[in-house]
């Protein structure tokens, strides 16, 4: 089983400490920090710690984060060594606020020139796959700000619904999720390069 995934346009592989200076400049920009980590700042450590976590559950879960990268002609064979870092997709275990134990929660982020072209979804479809169709995950989750539309949009194109209508979360989050029957029975894998 490999880690690297590949669409039309991108080339994911899992995260690891020769991404840290290009993850660190990616997740103290300002823009990218809001909407990923609420404003708060990320310091060296904090982007040593979460590559390490990633790598942990890469061993242990079977899945972690990926970085993005375009995918050009050149880069099909060696994509990791080529192409700037823009942006990062993934899974990664957190607490549930619903349920007791642990859900399994996709994220993402890009870079800002890299928005509107649909490279998110992209990347989302391809680690979603990953996660039904390899490690066999039942549901994957997303969790974002309830004002954020443009989220909201990607989680509905790929195919994932409000969860657990009602009441938002505790921290007023929005919540959807995917489940790994739906997914395979539909045709939402179609970035993905076998």
């Amino acid at each position: 089983m490999t880690e690297a995934l590949l669409t039309r346009r991108l080339a994911l592989h899992p995260i690891g400490m020769s991404d840290h200076h290009a993850l660190l400049t990616h997740w103290t920009g300002p823009v990218v920090r809001r909407h990923l980590f609420d404003g708060a700042s990320i310091s060296p450590v904090q982007v040593t710690e979460i590559i390490e976590t990633s790598e942990r559950d890469f061993a242990t879960e079977g899945y972690g984060l990926w970085a993005l990268r375009p995918l050009g002609r050149r880069l099909a064979a060696e994509p990791r060594q080529s192409g700037p870092l823009i942006g990062v997709a993934g899974l990664r275990g957190h607490e549930g606020p619903f349920d007791r134990g642990v859900d399994v929660e996709i994220l993402y982020s890009l870079e800002p020139d890299r928005w509107g072209q649909g490279l998110a979804a992209e990347a989302s479809r391809a680690v979603l796959d990953y996660a039904f169709g390899v490690v066999g995950l039942r549901r994957v989750t997303a969790e974002f700000d309830p004002d954020s539309a443009v989220s909201a949009e990607v989680a509905a194109s790929l195919g994932m619904r409000p969860w657990r209508r009602g009441a938002d979360g505790p921290d007023g989050a929005s919540y959807y999720a995917a489940d790994r029957s739906g997914w395979l029975g539909s045709r939402r894998g179609i970035d993905a390069v076998p």
